[in-house]
Order: C-alpha cells, then structure tokens, then sequence
C-alpha cells in the first residue's frame, strides 16, 4: 500500500516474526516457499493521490456482519454516505445496516514494493457497510459488485504499516498484543479466535468456519473523511475463496463497541463468565486468497479555499 520499490543489490533476508508480537498465523498449513503477490499499478487517478501500496503473498479473513439498526449508524456517517441496508443481504430489515468487523491476517507484508520485515501481520478493521459513495467514480473505484466500507476504526500490530495509514488520517490504533489464531484446515472449516485488547473499547471473538468454494475476484474499498481530505483504502483479491462462518462477538460492557454492537447480529450470545465480556451472536464470510491481497491507499486532499480549514500539505 505504498511507493515506489527500491533495487535491491542482494536478496533480502527472509522476513522474522517480531517477538513483541502476540500470536499472529494466518493459516494452520505450511506457507508455499518463494509465494510473492505483484504489486497494484500506481495510477494517478482525477483528483486522488497514491499515497501506498501494499502486498501480502497469501492471507486468511473473516468479516463479522453484525445487523445494527439506523438509529446508531446514522450519526457515525458523514455526508455523502449511505448505509447499505441489511435487507438487501438477507441478514435485517431496511432500517437496519451492518457493522463490519473485518479480521484479516497477511504473510510476507511489503510496503511499497519493499523487501518484507515481518512474516505476518494483523489488521481488525471495524466499519460500516455502505453505498458506493459519490467519489468513486474519479477515484476509479466504480467497480462492479465491489463492497464499500466506511471505517470507524482499526486496529494493527504492524506499527510501520500503522504510520502509513495515518499520513492520510484513516484512524488505525497500533495494538501489539492483538491474537489472530487460525486453525482452519485449507478447506476452510475449523475455528479462528481473534482478540483485540484495545484500550477505549476491547473485544475479542470465536468463528467457525464452514467451507471454501472459489468466489473470483473480491475487491473491498474501505473510505474515511478525515482532516486531510477523503482517504480510500482499496484491496484487490484475486483469486478469492468464500464461504460462511458463525461467530460470538464478546465486548466489554459499557464500551463504544458494545453500545454499538448492543441488540444487533442474530441476538445475543453468553456473557463470558472470565472475563464479564457481552456478546452478540452474528453470520460472517470466511475467506481466504491463497495468492496474496494487494492493496493502495489514496488520497484527495481537501481544498483550501476562501474560509476553509486546511491540513498541512
């Protein structure tokens, strides 16, 4: 998700676990040697900037659709976008919508076309499903049946990754300790336990997995409007694997995410006698891109005209 790539005089050193990291697999089968994802091509689109691009060699995810209703949601959305309602995926009514607590884990992680520094990384991204939102047409983001995100929060523990994002202000939180435990046979069905200890709202969940059957290509644009401007954070994943999971969201009462996430999803899931934790029970996608996700973050920066408050350029 970055720039350019930098001529390398040597082979670079296979990338390592960082031992600051909690427990982090992707995928409970040995990785394929000498995988590597091509980079998305850099595109000055109208009126956007590629600030990065990003590569993973392979990568698992589960994306928890946690049915909310409006009354919630309506305030977390700037203008100029629009919920998608839950009825137009089966999974609510048409004031209903749908919290995206996507679960994402990558090998062999590259910036800007970059020799890796870490075997893998997490990435939880909480987000709400919405429209394709107006800017998409000059971002060159207008693709057919592509899934729109706008992103309330996120969370990494990949701190270099972390400062890329926040050069356009998409909101991201750097979690060390975050556990992405994948026991997933290459079939897709088995378990994957997730767990953020975030600061401001916590959470953690149980998915089991379904199945695999191949799904082409998947691309997911995640927008936020911060003081730079509108940022899109777009993944390509092609091939895709797709199937369906069941999952118990856990909170911890009294937080943002659990005032949320509170009444949604399918109903509510048990308390966790350990740890007080509510939660919901919900439907997610399980998925898997056996060849790598590529991805580019863009920026259109905020005019500065008469009376406009501006970020440094």
């Amino acid at each position: 998700m970055l720039g350019a790539a930098t001529p390398l005089a040597a082979a670079p050193a296979p990338a390592t676990a960082d031992p600051a990291d909690a427990r982090v697999v992707c995928r409970s089968s040995s990785p394929a040697a000498g995988t590597t994802a091509d980079r998305v091509t850099e595109a000055q689109q109208a009126g956007f900037t590629v600030l990065h691009t990003y590569d993973k060699s392979f990568a698992t995810e589960v994306g928890n659709a946690v049915r909310v209703g409006k009354d919630k949601l309506l305030p977390l959305l700037p203008r100029g976008y629009e919920f998608r309602p839950a009825s137009e995926l089966g999974l609510g009514g048409a004031d209903d919508g749908i919290v995206a607590i996507t679960n994402f884990c990558g090998e062999n992680p590259r910036i800007d076309g970059e020799p890796p520094r870490r075997a893998t990384y997490a990435e939880i991204r909480v987000s709400i499903l919405v429209r394709e939102p107006a800017a998409a047409s000059s971002a060159g983001l207008n693709i057919p049946g592509a899934l729109h995100f706008y992103v309330l929060a996120a969370y990494t523990n990949d701190p270099r990754y972390a400062a890329t994002l926040r050069e356009a202000d998409t909101p991201v939180d750097i979690v060390r300790k975050i556990t992405y435990d994948h026991r997933m046979n290459d079939a897709g069905v088995g378990d994957l336990a997730v767990r953020v200890p975030a600061k401001r709202s916590p959470f953690y969940s149980s998915n089991t997995g379904f199945g695999y059957q191949p799904a082409g290509v998947l691309n997911s644009i995640f927008w936020h409007a911060g003081r730079r401007g509108t940022t899109a954070l777009h993944f390509l994943n092609d091939p895709a694997e797709q199937g369906q999971a069941l999952s118990l969201v856990y909170t911890k009462p009294g937080t943002p995410l659990n005032r949320l996430l509170a009444g949604g999803g399918l109903g509510p899931g048990p308390t966790d006698p350990a740890t007080g934790f509510e939660s919901v029970s919900t439907p997610s996608l399980n998925l898997r891109y056996a060849e790598g996700s590529r991805g580019r973050l863009l920026l259109l920066r905020k005019s500065c005209g008469s009376g406009a408050t501006c970020a440094e350029r």
